[in-house]
């Protein structure tokens, strides 16, 4: 069956691809790469996939230099820092482009199998950009994990604390910052056996609560090390099944 192929059509079909999977990987990854810079080496990469298309037809040569032309294509336009950032963008924009095809499958054709082809390349590329975000998620939180020292009394616990920049909770007595620990912590470092100190404070099911808290002698991490640090203790069950048992305060400053 011959098949009529229309330049300007293939042109334009493969430019809005990768125009539009640049454009969700730059925003996604926080490239920050301006639009005009992303349509002129899409525009660029596209011309040159259309004379491989030419030369070399639809076969094997055109697929492995269109797959070519987009490796380069990332690495012209986001210039990686290292390998596995360039994997990453590699990834998304993999996945962005199936689901691309798949949408562009559903809008063109009309015959039943064609439609659940392309509903089906929806789902895989819909289920794997699934996976990355989830991945990029647990990458981002482990960026705001740091080993904590809480120094007090000649004691030391060190625990996993998470920055978490929505604890904006101040001590009104001292006017300082409160990292909230588990109740297990404190218990550990003698906390609950010495005076404390009460301030009020609100949360999801709690809007007129009281925390106790105590300035301990100090708080350590690599390279830095505060003295004075104000520290709240909240129920166990706030830390379940968490990797941390420290809530930084706004304010922390890691550096």
């Amino acid at each position: 069956m011959e098949v009529i192929v229309y330049i300007d059509v293939f042109w334009f079909r493969a430019f809005l691809t990768e125009f539009f999977t640049c454009m969700f990987v730059n925003l996604w990854m926080k490239q920050s790469r301006p639009v005009i810079r992303v349509l002129a080496f899409s525009a660029a990469a596209v011309s040159a996939e259309v004379l491989v298309f030419v030369a070399a037809g639809s076969g094997m040569a055109y697929a492995a230099g269109a797959l070519l032309l987009h490796l380069l294509l990332l690495y012209g336009l986001f210039r990686p820092g290292s390998r596995g950032v360039f994997v990453r963008l590699f990834l998304w924009s993999m996945a962005a482009e199936t689901a691309a095809g798949g949408i562009f499958s559903l809008c063109r054709r009309k015959l039943f199998g064609d439609y659940w082809f392309g509903a089906g390349l929806c789902i895989l590329a819909l289920s794997v950009m699934g996976s990355l975000i989830l991945e990029e998620r647990r990458r981002e939180q482990d960026v705001r994990l740091f080993r904590i020292m809480l120094l007090h009394n000649g004691r030391s616990v060190e625990v996993t604390g998470l920055h978490d920049t929505g604890n904006r909770l101040m001590d009104p007595y001292t006017h300082a910052p409160v990292h909230i620990v588990a109740e297990s912590v404190a218990q550990a470092l003698l906390l609950t056996q010495e005076p404390c100190r009460l301030i009020p404070y609100s949360s999801v099911g709690e809007t007129d609560g009281l925390m106790r808290v105590w300035t301990i002698d100090a708080m350590e991490w690599p390279g830095k090390k505060t003295c004075g640090a104000v520290i709240g203790a909240a129920d166990d069950v706030l830390f379940a099944h968490r990797e941390y048992k420290l809530i930084l305060a706004a304010g922390f400053d890691p550096t």
